[in-house]
């Protein structure tokens, strides 16, 4: 148990200084070395605390004692266990006065260790320590000044805070001072976070989620998109309260973990911290059942990183009755859906920075200020806003910056708007690999064509196309791909739109440019009038293209002529065709799969839609110059949608024949 003397505390002027060891263990080997102080040198090592003791840190033929001074000087603590031949040592009392100077000019934390000794006697030097300064006096009789700074030296060591081993059981005694030593020197270790920046509000919120301090047993997710910042909030909030737990692990990097050695090898980690040997662990219900009764009666702070599926958030953390009262849970992921399987109530969304926070956390790595250079302000504003205020993004592109000059900004930044960072699209696309077929599709669908759509219009067109939209839609919102906003029509109501990060929009739109990135036509998707125009210019084969949507030019103006007398080759696969605002008379060979047919404000008089076997489901085809869509072939399945305009009486006629018609 601690002693009733109170506890060291350093001075608080004292310059920082930099270390090299945790802690240096000063002991008399005879005494202690295969005994005490091996083990409590062992549990010091599970914890993550540096130790430097010296039949294990010195390499041979060195001077030890230049060694050992300087081993004392880059130590944060030294535990020195006196006990009772210790002062019959010259070397452990030379040791000791370093330690009491270190303390004295560069902060050195002490903690005594009174190992089969009384306080009293080492405070006095009576009992062994009496008869040690006598044979020491004996023997440095000439140097009575060395004899006197090692009394001195262990007076002021005697009489600060320590522990004592009387009526102690070893074990015990071990763990508790370990234990101290870690919650001890938590705060005082750099933290691997650098400057939060926009991201202390959110370690504020989630902290406060948390609730610490209340008996229950807690489950916290953060969730968000990939480079959101989520791992650097857990890391903060469990470098924060760590020291207020038993026992704290933060299982770093699940997904990876898992892909490359399996849960089991979580587990054999997870054991490790609760002192669990991993050779115990021989399959997912043997960890379960172990880790569960080794830490149902602990207060635990465990953080689980960057999860990816529910199996391992059930054989790693199964449910509250694992863990003692007090407890906290910590899940990182970037799939809402895994959180709510496990019931885990408490969640927070982490969302990008704002444009204020975005640009400082930039500078701080473009320029290591807050604020940008003169002659760079522009520029950076742009980069802020390319990355739409997400944190990795702004922390690659920034440390990618930092340094150059104006023109190789310039020529970064112009860089950017067509081909995207490397480093960016190998986190982002994590998530959209972990997609099936289906959802990929959509996915790509919404990057292309339909962000900032309504959607319920969105839905509807994906369902005509045969899709089960609303379910996979649901996923990529739970998985951080795809949000949804309100807005508000002119008519004041408000309707729900599909929206994306700009920069998971960009990495869609190159998974689709990458399919062939020289031959648009042979690309599934295009919706830039540069592509199309290429296409048109090569007039190669477009047997791949699925979809064609060309986006609204906006204020009013039209795609004028710009394909004149152009014939589309035979695209054999087409299934949504959009050339809404295309003023320009083209020869198009649809083909039977087309199933979505837009073309408002269409210049032609008649579709060439000749087939019986069409299975077109919808034609968007308001104030065109239509007056005749087929030569007398009935249409499977027809929706016409806003369908405005001249019309003649044969084409109206033609209409009301048509058994399955709707009128929307």
């Amino acid at each position: 148990m601690e002693s009733a003397i109170g506890r060291v505390s350093s001075s608080p002027f004292l310059p920082p200084r930099s270390w090299t060891y945790h802690v240096f263990l000063s002991f008399r080997g005879q005494d202690t070395r295969k005994g005490f102080t091996d083990h409590l040198y062992a549990s010091l090592q599970r914890k993550g605390i540096t130790n430097f003791r010296d039949d294990m840190n010195l390499e041979r033929g060195e001077v030890i004692s230049h060694e050992l001074l300087r081993a004392i000087e880059e130590s944060m603590f030294a535990v020195v266990v006196l006990s009772p031949n210790y002062a019959s040592s010259p070397w452990c009392l030379d040791e000791l006065q370093k330690i009491v100077e270190c303390k004295n000019n560069l902060g050195l934390q002490i903690v005594p260790v009174f190992y089969g000794v009384d306080p009293c006697d080492v405070r006095h030097q009576k009992g062994t320590f009496e008869d040690a300064f006598r044979k020491q006096e004996e023997r440095f009789g000439g140097d009575s000044e060395k004899v006197k700074r090692w009394r001195d030296a262990l007076i002021q060591v005697a009489i600060y805070s320590g522990w004592d081993s009387k009526n102690q059981h070893e074990a015990t005694l071990v763990e508790s001072i370990a234990q101290h030593v870690h919650t001890r020197l938590i705060p005082k270790l750099p933290s691997c976070i650098e400057n939060l920046f926009g991201m202390a509000s959110r370690v504020e919120d989630v902290t406060t989620l948390m609730c610490i301090g209340l008996s229950d047993v807690r489950f916290t997710g953060i969730w968000g998109m990939g480079g959101v910042g989520k791992t650097t909030i857990a890391r903060a909030i469990y470098e924060a309260i760590e020291d207020q737990f038993q026992i704290s692990c933060f299982l770093a990097n699940i997904r990876e973990t898992c892909e490359t050695n399996g849960i089991l090898q979580l587990q054999k980690i997870l054991g490790e911290h609760i002192h669990v040997s991993r050779c115990t662990f021989s399959n997912l219900y043997d960890g379960m059942r172990i880790i569960r009764n080794s830490l149902c009666n602990k207060k635990v702070l465990i953080v689980l990183d960057d999860v990816n599926d529910v199996s391992q958030l059930e054989n790693l953390a199964g449910n509250q009755d694992w863990f003692g009262p007090g407890s906290r849970v910590m899940i990182t992921t970037r799939d809402m859906h895994l959180l709510k399987t496990h019931e885990v109530c408490d969640t927070y969304e982490v969302e990008c920075l704002d444009k204020r926070e975005a640009l400082r956390f930039f500078c701080s790595k473009a320029f290591k200020r807050d604020v940008p250079e003169e002659g760079y302000l522009e520029m950076s504003h742009e980069v802020v806003k390319y990355t739409g205020g997400l944190p990795l993004a702004l922390k690659v592109l920034g440390s990618y910056l930092y340094g150059r000059n104006v023109s190789a900004w310039h020529s970064a930044v112009k860089k950017l708007r067509s081909v995207p960072d490397a480093k960016i699209l190998e986190t982002l696309r994590i998530s959209y690999d972990s997609l099936d077929s289906m959802q990929m599709e959509i996915f790509l669908d919404i990057a292309c064509f339909f962000k900032g759509k309504p959607k319920d219009k969105v839905l509807d067109l994906f369902e005509k196309r045969g899709y089960n939209p609303q379910i996979e839609i649901d996923v990529l919102i739970e998985r951080s791909l795809v949000t949804v906003k309100q807005d508000i029509d002119v008519f004041k109501k408000k309707f729900d739109v599909l929206e994306m990060h700009d920069l998971l929009q960009e990495m869609g739109r190159n998974f689709v440019i990458q399919e062939s990135p020289n031959y648009p036509s042979k690309r599934s998707r295009l919706w830039s009038p540069e592509d199309l125009d290429l296409m048109l210019t090569q007039n190669k084969g477009t047997e791949t293209i699925q979809s064609i949507v060309l986006p609204p030019i906006g204020n009013g103006t039209y795609y004028v002529q710009r394909w004149r007398d152009k014939a589309f080759p035979n695209m054999s696969q087409l299934k949504f065709l959009n050339f809404d605002f295309l003023r320009a008379h083209i020869h198009i060979n649809i083909p039977s799969t087309l199933k979505v047919l837009h073309w408002e404000l269409c210049p032609l008089e008649t579709l060439p839609l000749v087939d019986q076997r069409y299975e077109l489901v919808e034609i968007k085809i308001s104030w065109s110059n239509i007056v005749q869509l087929w030569h007398g072939f009935k249409v499977r399945l027809f929706f016409l949608y806003k369908f405005s305009g001249a019309l003649s009486n044969s084409v109206t006629l033609a209409f009301k024949n048509l058994a399955s018609l709707t009128y929307f």
